[in-house]
């Protein structure tokens, strides 16, 4: 049997395509003092206990503050959802890692938007005359079956987002998902009674062409038995405190800066 591996997951970011505050709002949630209603772009980083390695999931515009707010120095493994502006465009910042790096970042994202990713950030692919340091990294297809990452075992799915299909990410009994429609029945009969905990996007209490909301989400993690679960990816329409209390016991939502333990 393998030794289960412990880990410390944090929530980097835990807001939408905006961030909150809303650029120029004035509504109850973007002006408040709460810091848990202040919210930076999705993002997770998860943590090998034993190692100390680092792997984090979406480099998206905050991405510079939010590894100096989490004082990660050294990071080898990121894994991309997909290649959305608010879950990629922190990109550039990984070559501040790259100055201490002998070795090229690896960076895992779905087989059919590497081409894209190279043409989005292609000063760090092609010679363009570009006189600074981009980032050195290597790109990864996701594959299909189990892989390993830090040596975690993780299985990936494929989840509807409007014109793509975003990654979801299993390690053992913990999933983090984020930017779903909804999941298409073979997954939810694969993952039942798999996870223990679960973090996945609701953006807001209204309906959404290409995400789910915080109602349908907290459906998706009873239909899945997930003992604990956390939404993320929010908009400036939840409220921390006040939304807080109309939430299911085991369910709750997410704050930059959360952290959770758990093993593969």
């Amino acid at each position: 049997m393998t030794a289960a591996i412990p880990l410390t997951i944090t929530i980097l970011g835990s807001g939408t395509s905006t961030g909150v505050p809303l650029i120029g709002c004035d509504c109850d949630v973007c002006t408040s003092n709460n810091p848990k209603n202040h919210r930076t772009r999705a993002s997770l980083l998860i943590t090998r206990k034993d190692t100390g390695e680092h792997l984090v999931i979406d480099t998206g515009p905050d991405f510079r503050q939010q590894m100096l707010r989490a004082n990660v120095r050294k990071l080898s493994h990121v894994l991309y959802t997909h290649t959305h502006a608010d879950h990629s465009h922190g990109f550039d910042d990984l070559r501040v890692f790259c100055f201490k790096n002998k070795e090229a970042i690896d960076c895992y994202l779905p087989e059919e938007m590497i081409e894209e990713f190279r043409t989005r950030f292609s000063y760090a692919f092609h010679d363009t005359g570009y006189p600074g340091t981009p980032p050195r990294v290597s790109l990864h297809p996701i594959p299909e079956q189990l892989f390993h990452v830090m040596g975690l075992p993780i299985e990936a799915v494929r989840l509807p987002h409007g014109a793509v299909n975003t990654a979801g990410f299993r390690l053992g009994r913990f999933a983090y998902c984020t930017d779903f429609k909804h999941f298409p029945s073979e997954i939810l009969n694969q993952w039942r009674g798999k996870v223990d905990t679960m973090i996945a996007s609701g953006v807001h209490f209204h309906e959404h062409k290409t995400h789910s909301n915080v109602q349908e989400t907290i459906q998706l993690f009873h239909e899945l038995r997930v003992r604990q679960g956390i939404i993320t990816h929010l908009a400036h329409q939840v409220e921390f405190e006040r939304d807080s209390a109309n939430l299911p016991e085991n369910i709750l939502f997410a704050y930059d800066g959360l952290r959770l333990n758990v093993t593969t």
